[in-house]
């Protein structure tokens, strides 16, 4: 009575435990293992004498093997988990410590400097590397096809801080055109130097247009491919002009 007693203490305990995720953990090769060891229990009590006392062991053994059905439960798809997260740390998986160590870095990245100009109305984008940047003001001509003059605008040029006299290096040019300019030079109204084709748009608000001069970097000066690779990765932003 005793043993039922236990038995039934033992089974409500384990019915009490939270259900394993037999889809993740509890796999076919768990259930292998467990239901070999049931076998090789099993068979060990059938060399056992027989009789009266025989129930007695059986009942012993139905608690053991509860007992073990608890622990194979618990700790084997544990040790199964383990393995297959394993395997796929071995297989270049990213793991939440990875994945947070990639975020943590992410956000110590120094920001961009970034270039603002209110009277016109747009931002730049510049790496960290042109920190301590000047911006440097310039013009540009329109000429028309009877080579009068016949419009002009202004040109802000972004120079790196490692430029001088004697070693200059590629500057950022920015043109400015007023709407109406820009959709002249687009009707070929008027022409910017000598280059047959015309500047490139970089954007553009309610007010003004900002483009990049034609051939502005055929002097191949020092940093050219930096400001190339800068230009292509679209560091200017128009915001519309109030007045």
């Amino acid at each position: 009575m005793k043993d039922n007693e236990k038995l039934y203490d033992l089974e409500k305990k384990i019915r009490s435990l939270p259900e394993p995720d037999y889809d993740k953990t509890f796999t076919k090769d768990t259930q292998d293992i467990i239901h070999e060891n049931l076998l090789q229990f099993a068979r060990s009590y059938d060399k056992k004498k027989k009789g009266a006392s025989i129930m007695k062991k059986i009942s012993v053994g139905v608690v053991s093997v509860a007992a073990f059905m608890l622990f194979a439960i618990i700790t084997i798809p544990t040790v199964s988990l383990d393995l297959n997260q394993q395997g796929q740390q071995g297989e270049g998986e990213p793991t939440v410590d990875n994945i947070n160590d990639k975020e943590e870095i992410d956000l110590n990245e120094p920001e961009d400097n970034l270039y603002e100009n209110a009277e016109y109305g747009f931002t730049f984008a510049l790496p960290e590397s042109w920190e301590g940047y000047q911006i440097v003001s310039d013009s540009w001509e329109g000429i028309s096809t009877d080579q009068q003059q016949i419009e002009n605008g202004q040109i802000l040029l972004i120079r790196h801080p490692e430029w001088t006299e004697e070693k200059p290096r590629q500057d950022i040019p920015i043109m400015i055109f007023t709407l109406k300019q820009w959709s002249s030079l687009e009707k070929d109204e008027f022409h910017i130097g000598a280059a047959p084709i015309g500047p490139t748009i970089l954007g553009q608000n309610n007010e003004y247009v900002f483009a990049l001069p034609a051939r502005y970097n055929f002097a191949f000066l020092e940093g050219y491919e930096e400001v190339e690779t800068i230009l292509e990765n679209n560091p200017l932003l128009p915001k519309n002009v109030v007045k």
